[in-house]
C-alpha cells in the first residue's frame, strides 16, 4: 500500500515511523511546512520529502493519506483526498466544529473510500485489558469511571487554540473517546474549571451522566515543569474494580501500572502486552484498508460522538457549570 503523510511534525514523524516497519507499507511521501525540517525527517527515513501537499494528493498511485496536520485544517484535506480516491487517516481530534466533521463523513460516504481517525487510547495495552475486563461481564456492572490526564501544557509545547483547540478539546477527548468506547456516549455533561491567563480553561473537571453509572474526566496543563505527562483510568464495578496509571518521565522510562481488585482476595497485577499504540493504530488503519479487521473501531462517526462529549464539556465550562443535554 502507497501512503503519503501530510505534517511532519511530532504525529506525522510518530506515523511515518511506524510505516516503516512494516513490509506491505511504503510511504510515498511525507509533506511539511520547512524544506530543512521535512528533508531532515524524510532522509532519516529514507523516503520523499515535500512541501506541497498536491504532489502527494494528485499522485494517482497513492492509496491512502494520513493527514497530521493542525486540526483546523483536516477537513480541508481530508475531503480533498477523499475526493481523489485515496483512503483518509486523521489525527485527533477530527476537527473542531461537528459541522466540519459532517461534511468529513459525508464525503467519505460519497467516496466510498474509508476516513478512519487516530484514536490512541484504544491501542493502550492497560485501556484495552481494562475495556475487555468490563465489557465481559466479569465485575459485574460499573458503577463509576473516572479518568484523568495531567500535564504541565508544555511537555510538547503549548499550541495555539485556534489551530488545535482548547486543552477540554485537544487533550481531553481521547479520555472522553475512550470512555464512549467503554461505556458508551453519556446522555449529559456539566463541568467546573479554572481559566488560565490566555482566557482558556486550563484545568476542568467534567461530570458525565450516564444511566445507572456516574463518570468523571479530569484534565489540565497547570502542572509544574517538573510533572510527568500523566494519565489515569479508574473503573469500579459491583464485584470489583480495576485501574491503571501512566506517568511519562521521559521517552527512556515512562510508568504504567495496571491493578485489578476484586471484591475478595489479594489485589492483582495482570500481565499485559507491550505494544506501542501509535505503531498499533497506524498497522490497524492498514489493515481496515486491506478489509482484515473491523474498521468501526476507529470511525469517524466514533470520533464525532467525542468531539460531540468534548465540545458539550466545553460549552458547559463556558455556560458556568450548566447541564448540557447531549443528541442520542
Amino acid at each position: 500500500m502507497q501512503i503519503g503523510i501530510l505534517g511532519a511534525g511530532w504525529a506525522g514523524s510518530t506515523h511515518a515511523e511506524a510505516y516503516v516497519t512494516m513490509p506491505d507499507v511504503e510511504i510515498a511521501g511525507i509533506v511539511g511546512r520547512r524544506e530543512a525540517k521535512v528533508q531532515e525527517l524524510a532522509g532519516a527515513l529514507d523516503v520523499p520529502g515535500f512541501t506541497d501537499p498536491w504532489r502527494i494528493l494528485d499522485d494517482e498511485t497513492v492509496d491512502a493519506i494520513d493527514v497530521c496536520y493542525p486540526t483546523f485544517i483536516h477537513r480541508e484535506y481530508v475531503i480533498a483526498a477523499l475526493g481523489r480516491g485515496k483512503h483518509v487517516f486523521c489525527e485527533t481530534p477530527i476537527a473542531l466544529t461537528l459541522e466540519d466533521v459532517d461534511a468529513m463523513i459525508a464525503a467519505a460516504h460519497s467516496s466510498g473510500k474509508l476516513l478512519l481517525v487516530a484514536q490512541v487510547m484504544r491501542f493502550v495495552d492497560a485501556y484495552v485489558y481494562i475495556r475487555d475486563t468490563v465489557r465481559s461481564g466479569e465485575l459485574g456492572k460499573p458503577q463509576v469511571v473516572f479518568a484523568s490526564r495531567l500535564s504541565s501544557g508544555r511537555h510538547r509545547g503549548r499550541r495555539p487554540a485556534a489551530e488545535f483547540g482548547e486543552p477540554v478539546v485537544e487533550l481531553m477527548i481521547h479520555d472522553f473517546d475512550y470512555l464512549n468506547w467503554l461505556v458508551g456516549k453519556p446522555t449529559a455533561v456539566r463541568g467546573t474549571g479554572f481559566v488560565g491567563p490566555t482566557g482558556e480553561v486550563d484545568y476542568a473537571l467534567i461530570a458525565l451522566e450516564h444511566e445507572g453509572m456516574y463518570g468523571q474526566v479530569e484534565g489540565s496543563v497547570l502542572m509544574p515543569l517538573s510533572y510527568p505527562f500523566s494519565t489515569g483510568l479508574r473503573v469500579v464495578c459491583e464485584e470489583g474494580a480495576v485501574e491503571t496509571s501512566f506517568r511519562f518521565y521521559s521517552v527512556e522510562r515512562p510508568e504504567t501500572v495496571l491493578t485489578r481488585y476484586p471484591m475478595r482476595g489479594l489485589t492483582e497485577e495482570p500481565e499485559i502486552p507491550d505494544e506501542d499504540p501509535y505503531w498499533a493504530e497506524c498497522r490497524y488503519f492498514v489493515d481496515s484498508v486491506e478489509g482484515r479487521v473491523d474498521p468501526g473501531r476507529i470511525s469517524a462517526e466514533a470520533a464525532r460522538e467525542g468531539l460531540e462529549v468534548a465540545l458539550a464539556a466545553k460549552a458547559s465550562l463556558e455556560q458556568g457549570g450548566d447541564r448540557v443535554v447531549l443528541g442520542s
